[in-house]
């Protein structure tokens, strides 16, 4: 399809420089005037060379971006709202927080809609910190975790510790040189965990840190997170929902000293312990020692005290028992020897009379001796005397008895006796020095044998017919 180039003649076009100078006299006449707004700074922007900052600005609703622009803060202007702002809520401006701002809504051809801020009212972010730091406590409240820190319990003595710091931060030097210097020699196991303190980015920081820590957690008896130098600025982040769930919720004590005496942030209250500065922990933790060392000299100057008491008091027992000891011994000794003579006066009467009854008892025994042979001999004699008549008796019967059954069986052995079978008329065949019996079937011309009471015959087997 071709177009009529004399109908794009009649069109009314414009420039894209028209169009943006025209919407910039529009702004220029109906935003004259300044406006407080409210806005979130997703990203500052400052650029430390020409000292300007451009701030993106976003406003969110359930999680998502509704509106995004973004603005300029000249460096003069920058200057005097951040003094200002961290005089009021000791946080320097940083992205994620909620601003509330006197800017000019501005349009240019080269760089589009812009917002001019001329001035931040610290009051409203300082009232927003302050309600996201409620919010924060009521959810751990409400998770039930609020204390729970808090009663993990300190161990009887703080000698390990991991510590959540800088390593340049003075805080950090503090802590170590009070430690390392008490005036009574404890000494005392440090590790450094290096992490950011302040801004935004010190909740990861500190986080991650916290869980390398668990990793090696039997090393330690607790965690202190100390900042120091006095310096109150920078602390929201200690407000912080997740990284206060991580200090309640973590299994060692955690001990803060984050360097300033106001507005106690929330990771101090879940803390198991808060001190103001990093030189309060230090001082705690050798006032620990030095009161476990008290309670030690005190307790040993009372055991010194009760055994020396014990000693004398035992003493006096012991000393009391040996001379009741002493008395019974005697008084025992004695009595028993008294009881041993009564005793050898009477083994004395009582062997005179077993010995005089235990004579009366042998001569009866030797009377008894001297008679009781003669009759028991008699009494046996008698006895086979009748048994051998018995025997003679029983012998006779006997024999008798079986005479008659031997003659009979003679007889039998008599009359089945081959001799006498042979001489009634039989025979006996053998083949091969064996009788012949039933089922015998020699192969033709076997030679058999007969053998008749006076003679023996060999013959030669032909053949068998049955019968």
């Amino acid at each position: 399809m071709q177009t009529d180039p004399s109908n794009v003649v009649q069109k009314q076009v414009f420039s894209l420089s028209e169009i943006t100078e025209s919407i910039a006299r529009m702004f220029a006449k109906y935003y004259a005037s300044p406006y407080w707004i409210r806005a979130e700074i997703s990203k500052l922007n400052f650029y430390p060379a020409s000292g300007h900052c451009f701030p993106d600005l976003v406003e969110k609703q359930d999680g998502k971006v509704k509106s995004q622009v973004r603005s300029i803060i000249w460096r003069d202007d920058l200057f005097r709202i951040s003094q200002k702002f961290e005089e009021v809520t000791r946080e320097p401006l940083h992205e994620g927080i909620a601003i509330m701002f006197q800017a000019y809504v501005k349009f240019t051809s080269e760089h589009g809609l812009s917002l001019h801020i001329i001035d931040i009212e610290p009051l409203y972010t300082l009232g927003e910190m302050a309600r996201a730091k409620l919010e924060t406590i009521g959810l751990l409240k409400k998770e039930g975790i609020f204390q729970h820190n808090k009663q993990v319990g300190l161990p009887l003595l703080l000698k390990r510790v991991a510590i959540i710091s800088a390593e340049t931060s003075k805080g950090y030097n503090d802590l170590l040189v009070t430690l390392n210097r008490n005036p009574y020699g404890y000494h005392f196991i440090t590790k450094l965990f290096p992490a950011l303190l302040q801004g935004d980015a010190a909740v990861e920081s500190i986080r991650k840190q916290l869980i390398k820590i668990k990793e090696v957690i039997g090393q330690f008896d607790a965690v202190l997170i100390i900042r120091g130098g006095g310096d109150e600025v920078g602390l929201a982040c200690y407000d912080h929902y997740d990284l206060a769930r991580e200090v309640a919720l973590f299994p060692l004590p955690v001990i803060t000293g984050i360097g300033h005496s106001t507005n106690e942030t929330v990771v101090e209250m879940v803390a198991c312990i808060n001190k103001i500065t990093p030189t309060d922990v230090a001082h705690f933790m050798i006032a620990g020692f030095r009161s476990f060392e008290d309670r030690v000299q005190i307790s040993t100057q009372k055991l010194f005290a009760e055994v020396e008491k014990t000693i004398e008091w035992q003493t006096a027992v012991f000393n009391n028992l040996v001379t009741g000891f002493q008395q019974s011994g005697r008084s025992f000794v004695k009595n028993e020897h008294e009881t041993l003579e009564q005793i050898g006066l009477d083994i004395r009467e009582s062997v005179g009379v077993a010995v005089f009854n235990h004579r009366i008892a042998l001569s009866r025994f030797e009377t008894a001796l001297m008679v009781h042979p003669g009759q028991l001999l008699g009494n046996c004699r008698m006895l086979l005397h009748s048994q051998v008549k018995m025997l003679g008796f029983h012998k006779t019967h006997f024999i008798n008895g079986h005479s008659g059954a031997l003659d009979g069986l003679g007889e039998k052995v008599q009359l089945l006796d081959p001799v006498n079978v042979l001489k009634r008329g039989f025979t006996i065949t053998r083949y091969k020095g064996k009788a012949i019996t039933f089922g015998f079937d020699p192969e033709p011309g076997a030679i058999i044998e007969t053998e008749t009471v006076n003679e023996k015959l060999s013959s030669v087997f032909a053949e068998k017919k049955p019968k």
